[in-house]
């Protein structure tokens, strides 16, 4: 059994997003398929010194995405201390959790670090409970929640009525991982297997020196994937690679975002060609990939340890999407993409260096490697172009 079975994660509840623009945030979400659900109550809202918006995409339980919005009110709050030191970008994480005083006994007994004990509101019958811990990843805390009968988000908010905004383009499914850069990845990942007691499952490094032999400058990465087998929760980190390594996109990352931090969360979805067409008539802006990964992806996908060779999806429907594929033998696969980073979006480096990415898993549940450095180069030609 896993170490991180006793810890008991169900799924991502919610992940908490500072920023200082909240109807750019709000014009986005929107534009993406999510809806405003609950904001913070004017209690909560005084004595947090901060003014939260709750977005929402997908169903309910582990299939809701749901990002947490706040903008500071006061120099004071948490929000404030964060963006006094970062771009806009992701302080906390949290956790559903089936047993919270078992998974405070566990996280504790492993050298976690609690920012404060288990909290607990009653309404009736209904319970909320949780607790927070500091992490290795820099600023970005972790929380675990339990819920018992609780109806609405959290205590201190307040339900939004339904907005006429269009339906979402996409069921989503869930967060499938959530990625880190940092300039050394093993805190993080030691941090993971010794506290939370994940897993490694996958691991990769490249180089652009492995295609342009002889070049006076490059840019590479080193990446590991931590996993918790309970739930199917990936987290990815990465960490930069030498020669070069001042020049390349994750140390660049690091630099932007002030320090170590998640570059991005990938959201599983069911259909991804129609819900990335539905998004591109709404202006969402993705990553452009080269006509050349296109024309390389039959022989890559024939290959030994691919052997992908019956395709739900046509590849000309995913070059025209620009949508990428990778696989494993036996005719499993996963297809995905990813949104421009805020940064980059705005043309505002206060926006942050945060991205979102959709995948859709047709039996893979692994990292293409192919897929992997479609991403890295596609980051690089647009910081190229900056």
């Amino acid at each position: 059994m896993a170490a991180s079975e006793e810890l008991g994660i169900i799924g991502v509840d919610s992940y908490h997003f500072f920023v200082n623009n909240p109807a750019r945030s709000r014009s986005f979400y929107e534009r993406f398929g999510f809806r405003p659900v609950a904001r913070s109550g004017d209690a909560m809202t005084e004595e947090t010194g901060q003014a939260s918006v709750v977005y929402s995409a997908g169903g309910t339980g582990r299939a809701a995405t749901q990002v947490v919005v706040s903008t500071p009110q006061r120099t004071t709050c948490r929000a404030a201390r964060y963006l006094k030191r970062h771009p806009a970008g992701i302080g906390s994480i949290s956790f559903q959790v089936a047993d919270l005083d078992k998974a405070w006994r566990f996280l504790t007994a492993r050298d976690a670090t609690p920012i404060h004990s288990i909290r607990e509101t009653r309404r009736g019958d209904a319970r909320y409970r949780h607790f927070s811990i500091t992490t290795a990843l820099g600023d970005v805390a972790y929380r675990f929640v339990e819920r018992e009968g609780w109806e609405g988000f959290a205590p201190g908010f307040d339900a939004l009525e339904a907005t006429n905004a269009p339906p979402a383009p996409f069921k989503a499914l869930g967060i499938d991982h959530i990625t880190s850069n940092a300039p050394t990845m093993a805190p993080m990942k030691l941090w993971l297997e010794h506290v939370l007691g994940m897993e490694q499952c996958w691991s990769i490094e490249f180089h652009t020196e492995d295609v342009k032999s002889g070049a006076a400058s490059g840019t590479g990465l080193k990446s590991v994937v931590m996993w918790d087998p309970r739930s199917g929760l990936k987290f990815p980190i990465n960490e930069p690679l030498q020669p070069f390594f001042k020049d390349g996109q994750i140390n660049k990352f690091v630099e932007e975002n002030s320090g170590a931090g998640v570059q991005h969360i990938a959201i599983e979805v069911d259909d991804i060609v129609s819900a990335v067409r539905s998004l591109r008539t709404r202006g969402v802006g993705f990553l452009e990939t080269s006509g050349a990964y296109y024309d390389q992806a039959p022989g890559r996908l024939a290959k030994k340890d691919v052997d992908v060779a019956a395709l739900q999806h046509r590849l000309e429907h995913l070059r025209e999407l620009g949508i990428l594929i990778d696989g494993k033998p036996h005719n499993r696969y996963l297809i995905q993409i990813f949104l421009k980073d805020a940064a980059t979006l705005y043309a505002e480096p206060d926006a942050g260096p945060f991205f979102y990415e959709l995948i859709q898993r047709c039996g893979d549940d692994g990292f293409g490697e192919g897929t992997f450095r479609a991403l890295f180069e596609s980051i690089e030609r647009i910081q190229e172009d900056v």
